[in-house]
């Protein structure tokens, strides 16, 4: 019990360490395109300031030399003791009229200068600028990247946060500073990501000793962390994760440390991994297990996140007898009008059905997705998540807009084409408008389903519920970003202008579990991508329902 009563009050003092008075952000983070934005703003900010203190430098030196020169004129003595003295007459005029012109020359300079600095007061009424809460959002997102990679742990002592393919094609990558690693690693701690918190503090005091060694000052606006106060946080953090490892074990749906713990032999009993939860789940042994009621309460979620960041890193659930049977062929489904072009079509899986179907959007229609949507891009709200523990939105690190096929002839040209090889009707009066996201700092959306069921209401009641998913790469990131279905036991590395497409209903119009999919963290790059829902009432009449309540349509064929 006193065990625990010192990691409560742990937690409370790293907690307060990092919060601070926190206000609501921009949660700019999840979203590269704001993030860029920032970028080219900050950039301009920046060339005000320089111009700004160049002529301020300038004003100043000037300044102190007329004030100087007055006060070698009159000394210690008032200037009215001066009145009617030739000397102090002459001197006066001396100074005024010698002096006086380089200060207004350099005042008449200035001015232009105060143009900048009204700009630069203004700038929090024109642009989003970052606080506390988006600097803790970011902190999260690559303590998150770490865990779920799995990056080296040289690579986080240096500051680096790319895996080793990236780096192979890209050996410039920026470093992290001390302040930097030292708060990414307290926001790990009160987000659950027990050991990799632990490393970012140990790359924090590497830095701290390069530092001390180089005689380097200071970290622009950082917090100022010592050695010793290094020592003192990562001390408190490996009790912290050890403590949690012997009673929680290493993973749960809050929390995730190391395998082993980093200070002192796991006590005997302590929790570990028990079989339902290490072994993989896909398939109909899924659909049996659905059934049983304590397993789903007890070892589905967590289950569902251990396969999604397996996935995530690139493995398939999958025996050989499963992926054997998949094909990669040309196809333009029963469209003469795709005869002369068809698609290359890669089948991922075949229950359920997910295709991905190549280039379907071109470079030019990307682009003009992307202006188009860039300056709509707002934070998603969807009623089947909420906030979590820490009063902050769970589920995604993301930013969309919807646009409409009147809004956007790309997005026309490529429901056409989707719609001649699928043989569906994609139009805004017979399925939702298009919903183009932007991915932000390790961009990720958990698992989900995209069908509605009983609890919620479909979007449009005039469209139906979600029949098929028809998800575009208008972007693909460099490393990361999979679009991966634990249930399924597959994966999909993004590929620009590539379609992903899976069907979400049974014929018996109820949801397929096994299209339960998620978003990986996004690595390096941008991810763009462009949804388009299917709605069902439009396609009855083109795909009646089969006398097999279960069954499953598998479109694209060949």
């Amino acid at each position: 019990m006193a065990a625990i009563k010192r990691t409560e009050i742990v937690f409370l003092v790293l907690f307060f360490t990092i919060a601070g008075v926190a206000c609501d952000g921009h949660a700019l983070h999840t979203s590269w395109a704001q993030i860029d934005q920032l970028w080219k703003d900050e950039s301009e900010a920046i060339a005000r300031i320089r111009t700004t203190m160049h002529s301020l430098s300038k004003l100043n030196e000037v300044l102190k030399r007329y004030v100087a020169s007055w006060e070698d004129l009159i000394g210690s003595s008032d200037s009215k003791a001066r009145s009617g003295d030739p000397a102090a007459a002459f001197a006066l005029l001396h100074h005024v009229s010698r002096g006086w012109k380089h200060v207004d020359q350099v005042l008449q300079e200035t001015k232009g200068v105060l143009g900048d600095i009204e700009h630069l007061a203004s700038r929090p009424d024109r642009e989003l600028l970052p606080n506390t809460d988006d600097l803790i959002g970011a902190s999260e997102s690559l303590a998150r990247l770490a865990h779920v990679y799995r990056l080296n742990t040289t690579e986080l002592a240096r500051g680096g946060l790319h895996a080793t393919v990236d780096r192979e094609r890209d050996s410039s990558y920026h470093t992290l500073s001390m302040s930097d690693l030292a708060h990414i690693g307290l926001v790990a701690v009160n987000k659950g990501f027990f050991g990799v918190a632990v490393e970012f503090l140990r790359a924090a005091r590497s830095k701290a000793d390069v530092h001390a060694r180089v005689g380097l000052e200071g970290e622009g606006f950082g917090a100022e962390y010592t050695p010793e106060r290094l020592e003192e946080l990562i001390s408190t953090a490996v009790r912290v994760h050890d403590h949690v490892l012997d009673m929680r074990g290493p993973r749960s749906l809050t929390h995730a440390t190391a395998p082993r713990p980093f200070a002192k032999a796991r006590a005997r009993g302590s929790a570990t991994l028990t079989p339902e939860l290490s072994e993989v789940v896909v398939g109909t042994e899924f659909l049996k297990r659905h059934v049983n009621s304590t397993w789903m309460r007890n070892y589905r979620q967590l289950v569902e996140l251990q396969q999604v960041e397996r996935l995530c890193r690139g493995e398939d659930l999958r025996p050989v007898q499963v992926t054997s049977q998949l094909t990669c062929r040309y196809m333009a489904g029963n469209s003469a009008w795709l005869l002369l072009a068809p698609f290359k079509v890669e089948v991922l899986s075949l229950d359920p059905y997910i295709t991905v179907v190549y280039e379907v959007m071109r470079p030019r229609e990307a682009e003009e997705v992307k202006a188009k949507a860039g300056h709509l891009l707002h934070t998603p709200h969807n009623p089947a998540y909420g906030t979590n523990e820490n009063g902050t939105q769970s589920g995604w690190t993301l930013k969309h807009t919807w646009l409409q096929d009147k809004d956007e002839p790309a997005l026309q040209n490529v429901g056409f084409r989707l719609s001649q090889l699928i043989d569906v009707v994609v139009d805004d009066a017979a399925s939702e408008p298009y919903m183009v996201t932007n991915y932000g700092m390790g961009g990720t959306y958990e698992a989900h389903r995209d069908t509605h069921g009983p609890a919620r209401r479909p979007h449009s009641e005039k469209a139906g519920e979600r029949l098929a998913t028809l998800l575009t790469y208008v972007e693909a990131p460099r490393a990361g970003g999979r679009t991966v279905f634990p249930w399924v036991g597959v994966g999909v590395t993004p590929a620009e202008g590539a379609t992903v497409i899976w069907w979400n209903l049974l014929a018996s119009h109820e949801h397929d579990f096994l299209t339960r999919h998620a978003a990986c963290p996004v690595l390096r790059g941008h991810k763009w991508i462009v949804n388009k829902w299917v709605g069902y009432k439009a396609q009855w009449k083109k795909h009646p329902c089969p006398v097999d309540p279960a069954n499953k349509i598998r479109l694209p064929s060949a």
